[in-house]
C-alpha cells in the first residue's frame, strides 16, 4: 500500500506518533506525519495535499457541509488541563476560586495562540476577571514545551496535548464549572491521493477517551 499522508491537529500528535509503529504494521504502510494547530490547517488546507485530516469536529463538520471531506469519524474529546515542570509543586485547582489563585499567584501562565485551548483559556481570563502577572502565548508547537524549559511556570492547553510533554507533570483538568471539551474528528479529503489508505487507518486509530482514560 502507498504511502499515507496525515494532517493533524497537535491533539492527536500523543497518540499518532504512540502507535505509529503498530498502525504501520497493521496497514503495510508508511505514516506522513505533520501536526499543527486547528485554525492553522484550515488558513493553509487548500495549498497542502493530504490523505487524512484530523481536526476539531466543529471544523470537520464545516468541511463535511462544503463537500470539501468525505468519511468522517469521532476520535474521542479532551478538557483543558494545567502543567507545571516535572518536580515542581502542584497548586491547587480542585475548584473555580483555587484556579483563580493558582493562575494570579504564578510568575508566568502559557497558552496557545490559535489552538482550541488557547482560545478558549482568553475568553476564560475575561470572563474570570483574571489579570495574570506574565502572559506567554504560544504561536506553534506544545504548550507544554515552554513549562517543561522553566519559561513558563504554568501552561495551560489540552489533556491530550500535554500528555506527551517530557519533562512536565499534569496538575489536573481545570474544575467541571469552567472546563470545555473539545472533540476531535478524522476525515478524508475530497482530493486525498489515497483514499483507502485513508479510510484504513480512519479505523484504526484509538479514540482519545480509551487511551487517555484515568490517566488524569
Amino acid at each position: 500500500m502507498a504511502s499515507i499522508a496525515v494532517l493533524s491537529s497537535l491533539a492527536l500528535k500523543g497518540v499518532l506518533e504512540e502507535f505509529r509503529p503498530s498502525l504501520e504494521r497493521s496497514l503495510g504502510a508508511s505514516l506522513e506525519l505533520r501536526f499543527d494547530a486547528t485554525q492553522a490547517i484550515l488558513t493553509n488546507l487548500e495549498t497542502v495535499q493530504t490523505d487524512l485530516l484530523v481536526l476539531t469536529a466543529e471544523a470537520m463538520e464545516e468541511l463535511q457541509k462544503n463537500h470539501k471531506v468525505t468519511q468522517v469519524r469521532m476520535l474521542g474529546s479532551s478538557g483543558v488541563g494545567v502543567a507545571v515542570r516535572a518536580g515542581a509543586p502542584k497548586p491547587d485547582i480542585g475548584s473555580v476560586e483555587a484556579l483563580k489563585r493558582a493562575l494570579t499567584a504564578a510568575k508566568s501562565v502559557a497558552h496557545s495562540k490559535v489552538g482550541a485551548s488557547g482560545i478558549y483559556f482568553s475568553e476564560l481570563l475575561a470572563r474570570l476577571n483574571i489579570t495574570l502577572q506574565k502572559r506567554i502565548v504560544v504561536e506553534k508547537g506544545p504548550v507544554g514545551l515552554v513549562v517543561a524549559s522553566g519559561e513558563a511556570e504554568l501552561g495551560v492547553q489540552q489533556l491530550c496535548e500535554l500528555a506527551p510533554v517530557r519533562g512536565i507533570d499534569i496538575v489536573g483538568p481545570l474544575p467541571d464549572a469552567v472546563q470545555k471539551l473539545t472533540w476531535f474528528a478524522a476525515g478524508i479529503p475530497a482530493g486525498a491521493n489515497n483514499p483507502q489508505g485513508a479510510a484504513a487507518l480512519m479505523g484504526l486509530i484509538p479514540s482519545l477517551d480509551r487511551h487517555y482514560a484515568g490517566k488524569f
